[in-house]
């Protein structure tokens, strides 16, 4: 197997991983908020991830150079990218926020084109745009559709931001070290001790409630689902470019799509928009999966 098809393998991994990430996010929004759910995933993954990195350890990992791309890496992604990506899911639902987040390839693939030197090829530009444009049918709404904050687009369209400049800082680290665990544990670190920085900062009613209670039964797993699919996402920047990685990882909204019609059905109603739009996303990376093989 070439390591093309080993990057797209895991970016679909990831793309599953996250849909059922975003499912427990949204029935724990009753019971914390975006930056309670952020911090106690982080506090559950980041001991575990710290071990397995001491285990695995090799002299090549001190590098002072890595060590700075994933700091860079984790202020951007596990930080900021997660908190607006937490706001985006309570606040539109994993039907719109999810196919939304999925926009990542086109800032990816050009951030990678201007300070990476990556030239994707015609085929993954068409892939990438169609993702864009189920983005658009996913945002469109009828007179007869349930009421939905439209003013808070801007959250998904900020969490995308700040991981598709992850991704670039991310992708440099595993060049000077190739080793996806080290990657996510200093990336997971380094993001815990931002957020913690600005949780200083925030009114007191906006800060994390980190009590014992329904907010880590649920916070809990969904932080380490997170992690394992950031994992997964990973080893497939280890083995593939970002414009090929980025929108197979983003097919995530066929995996949402159907978690929500399942599991979702009191709290969320699949329209025709959400559910074209929703396709256009999968056709863009599906497009990708087969220049890809």
């Amino acid at each position: 197997m070439n390591d093309t098809l080993l990057a797209a393998g895991f970016a679909l991994g990831t793309a599953s991983m996250s849909s059922a990430f975003s499912l427990i996010a949204r029935r724990g929004q009753r019971h914390g908020t975006a930056i309670t759910g952020v911090v106690i995933g982080l506090i559950v993954n980041i001991p575990w991830l710290v071990a397995l990195t001491i285990l695995t350890w090799e002299p090549a990992y001190w590098s002072s150079e890595a060590w700075f791309w994933f700091f860079l890496s984790g202020i951007t992604g596990p930080s900021l990218g997660r908190v607006f990506m937490f706001q985006a899911i309570h606040r539109l639902g994993v039907s719109r926020a999810v196919p939304l987040l999925a926009a990542n390839p086109l800032f990816s693939a050009g951030l990678a084109y201007i300070f990476l030197g990556e030239r994707p090829g015609s085929y993954v530009w068409t892939g990438i745009f169609l993702v864009v444009l189920g983005c658009v049918g996913i945002t469109y709404q009828r007179k007869s559709d349930a009421p939905w904050d439209r003013r808070a687009i801007w959250l998904p369209l900020m969490s995308v931001l700040g991981f598709s400049t992850s991704n670039i800082f991310r992708k440099i680290g595993i060049e000077v070290v190739p080793s996806a665990l080290l990657g996510i544990t200093l990336t997971s670190f380094f993001g815990f001790v931002a957020l913690v920085a600005v949780l200083w900062f925030l009114p007191k009613p906006q800060r994390p409630s980190l009590k014992w209670g329904k907010a880590w039964h649920f916070y809990g797993p969904c932080g380490l689902i997170n992690t394992l699919a950031f994992l997964s996402h990973f080893a497939a920047l280890k083995y593939g470019d970002i414009s090929v990685v980025s929108p197979l990882s983003s097919t995530a909204p066929l995996f949402a799509l159907l978690y929500t019609w399942i599991f979702l059905r009191d709290m969320e109603r699949i329209t025709l928009p959400i559910l074209l739009g929703t396709l256009c996303v999968v056709a863009g990376g599906a497009i990708i999966a087969v220049k890809a093989m």
